[in-house]
């Protein structure tokens, strides 16, 4: 299993803020061992349906193409890029220009948008979850064709290139590996039909945010069903049963005692609406001691194939501890 922070999601430490904080989380990262460095693509910050507007927040290129010149080794994605929010081609450039920078270390990873309040605070269109699928379905066709032809025209409904170009090409070929995020049926078929890599995380559709339900819904037992339907996917389309799993913790918590894990299951138990025990196993969700924490990473990797996890760390200490006393144990 490989293991991944996101940064640059809002979050501040106490110590240090800004860009540079940033870039010290994931230079640590790198040196502890940690795989990935995930970046989001936000105008704000969402919680639940709240939008944070006192947080500041990066442009995902900007942190994208910093932590190319700043690290050495860590791959770099987007976790993930809005296909609405800019022109197809812009982002076939700029994935192109920094997987050149970082010496061939992207990640694409590409989603259809989900945070209503966000698209309406800016005054952009949010169209219905098929609508803003099919946008993402050319969108995602037009930064393939340019990655991969001299001159590339296309002619769809929301765009139309004619004999265009981009250069550079990027260094990974014929592209860096797509990941596409979200869970919904629409797209798990659509992870099987085209992606290296789907990135799950409970579904938004038409709310336009996460829900304290939908939450619930995504636990531990529906991941077979979902992973089911990417693979038999996979299989109509011919494509060999290679779609790595993908997830995120965003509710981490690391423990000193098992009867300390007991207690905080217990507390968070209440405010998720589930009980303790289905807490601690819920893909979004870590808790535990450090040997807690090692088994049931495990045996999400053994039930679920789970292949690519980042985690949201609070604090340097966090992604250090973790670093140092779990993953040398799941790597």
């Amino acid at each position: 299993m490989e293991f991944a922070i996101q940064v640059g999601g809002g979050q501040t430490r106490r110590d240090q803020t800004g860009i540079e904080a940033i870039v010290e989380d994931a230079v640590l990262a790198e040196q502890l061992g940690f795989g990935t460095v995930f970046v989001p693509d936000h105008y704000v910050s969402e919680a639940l349906g709240t939008l944070q507007t006192e947080t500041p927040l990066y442009e995902m290129f900007f942190v994208m193409a910093t932590l190319a010149q700043r690290t050495r080794t860590i791959k770099i994605g987007s976790h993930v890029a809005c296909m609405l929010f800019r022109h197809p081609a812009m982002h076939a450039r700029l994935f192109a220009q920094i997987d050149e920078a970082s010496g061939g270390r992207v990640i694409t990873g590409v989603g259809a948008g989900w945070t209503r309040a966000e698209f309406e605070m800016m005054g952009i269109d949010f169209p219905d979850v098929s609508e803003r699928l099919r946008i993402m379905d050319e969108a995602v066709a037009v930064m393939r064709g340019l990655w991969a032809r001299e001159q590339f025209t296309f002619s769809g409904k929301y765009f139309q290139l004619k004999e265009a170009v981009c250069l550079p090409k990027p260094v990974q070929k014929p592209g860096p590996p797509l990941m596409l995020g979200g869970s919904g049926n629409g797209i798990l078929r659509r992870a099987g039909e085209w992606a290296d890599i789907i990135h799950m995380v409970p579904m938004i559709g038409a709310a336009g945010t996460t829900t304290l339900d939908e939450v619930r819904k995504f636990s531990d037992d529906s991941l077979a069903a979902k992973l089911a339907l990417v693979r038999e996917t996979a299989r109509k389309a011919g494509r060999p049963q290679t779609v790595r799993f993908a997830s995120t913790i965003f509710n981490y918590v690391m423990t000193d005692t098992v009867q300390r894990t007991r207690e905080t299951a217990e507390q968070l138990s209440g405010f998720f609406g589930l009980p303790p025990e289905e807490l601690r196993r819920h893909p979004v969700g870590l808790i535990g001691t450090a040997e807690e924490m090692i088994d049931e990473l495990q045996r999400r990797e053994a039930t679920h194939g789970l292949n690519l996890l980042a985690i949201n760390f609070a604090n340097q200490e966090q992604i250090r501890r973790f670093g140092e006393t779990v993953l040398p144990k799941v790597t």
